[in-house]
């Protein structure tokens, strides 16, 4: 009987030990910000470059409620190159300040609160509108940018939740309408 007892103590310890280091495991992740989610996420390297050369990291380590559609480094390597340039450090900072601010909502929106044909204002100050499209039970949520001779930019990973906000990662770079 009291080696049955000491069990049960050594279980309910560690039951205990374990449970408790599990909460703390969650609430440090919980506490994380949509920088230091895209700074651990390698498909965001470029993403990541982008916002420090524009100083724009701090505001997405801040307090906030944002929504970013956040490209993915393929998206860069191609806008660069139709943009005709071979390294992000290239583009004026101007420029790249605003194509970032317009893949940005100031409220945080999850993929299930977007429905075709909506419109959302930007950071920038410019729409995007939201393309839902259902083929074969397959459903494709996309972003139309400003400029609609562009290709869709498919969602890909959809509501990554962060402290300051929820991230959707794109495959293409969003371009609002630069008065060329």
């Amino acid at each position: 009987m009291k080696n049955f007892m000491k069990k049960i103590t050594l279980f309910a310890l560690a039951f205990i030990a374990f449970s408790c280091s599990s909460d703390i495991e969650e609430k440090k992740l919980k506490s994380v910000s949509i920088a230091e989610i895209a700074k651990i996420t390698p498909e965001l390297s470029t993403f990541v470059s982008a916002l420090e050369i524009t100083g724009l990291t701090g505001t997405f380590e801040a307090q906030g409620n944002y929504t970013v559609f956040a490209p993915d480094n393929a998206a860069f390597t191609s806008l660069l190159t139709s943009l005709g340039y071979t390294q992000l450090s290239q583009v004026p900072v101007p420029l790249l300040t605003d194509v970032l601010k317009y893949h940005v909502l100031n409220s945080r929106v999850l993929s299930s609160s977007l429905t075709d044909g909506q419109t959302a204002a930007t950071l920038q100050g410019q729409n995007i509108t939201i393309n839902i499209d259902t083929v074969a039970n397959v459903t494709t949520v996309s972003v139309i940018d400003a400029n609609t001779t562009t290709a869709d930019s498919e969602i890909g990973a959809r509501d990554i939740r962060c402290t300051n906000g929820i991230i959707h990662r794109i495959d293409t770079v969003l371009l609002p309408n630069l008065g060329n």
